[in-house]
C-alpha cells in the first residue's frame, strides 16, 4: 500500500471515514428544517453545531479531539454534525441562519436562540469548548 493509499483510508472521501464512534455523541443535521427545532432547544440547553469535512486533516484531527467531551458537557450542551462535503448546502444555510462565516472544521454554540460563540480550526478542541462553557 502505498504512502497516499494510506492517507486516503484514514481520510476517505466521503462521511464514511468519520467511524460511527467517532460520531456517536453527535446528532447529524440533515435538513435546514431542524435549525428551528436547534433554536428553540438553546433556550433550555446549549447547542453545538461542529461543521466537519471529511477530506480535511484539521477536522480529522479536531474531531478526533472532540471525542474527549465529558458526560458533563453532554448533560449541559447538544451536540450536532453537519459534513460540509456532504451536505454543503446545508452548511451554507447554517452560515447564513447563524450570520457567521462558513469554516471548517468550526464549532457554532447557540444559546437563547443565537449564536454566543464560535470557533474554527485551532479553536476546535474540547478543552477550548469546556471554558466556553465554563464561562457561560
Amino acid at each position: 500500500m502505498s504512502f497516499f493509499d494510506s492517507i486516503m483510508r484514514v481520510f476517505g472521501s466521503g462521511s464514511e471515514s468519520v467511524s460511527k464512534s467517532d460520531r456517536s455523541q453527535w446528532r447529524e443535521i440533515s435538513a435546514s428544517s431542524e435549525l428551528k427545532g436547534i433554536d428553540e432547544a438553546s433556550y433550555e440547553k446549549i447547542q453545538f453545531i461542529y461543521k466537519h469535512s471529511s477530506r480535511c486533516a484539521t477536522s480529522y484531527f479536531a474531531l478526533r479531539n472532540l471525542q474527549d467531551l465529558s458526560e458533563e458537557i453532554r448533560k449541559v450542551a447538544d451536540l450536532y454534525m453537519v459534513d460540509v462535503i456532504g451536505q454543503r448546502s446545508l452548511s451554507n444555510e447554517i452560515s447564513s441562519h447563524y450570520n457567521v462565516r462558513h469554516e471548517s472544521p468550526q464549532v457554532i454554540l447557540i444559546r437563547e436562540g443565537r449564536v454566543g460563540w464560535n470557533g474554527s480550526h485551532g479553536e476546535v478542541r474540547s478543552d477550548v469548548i469546556k471554558e466556553v462553557i465554563e464561562k457561560i
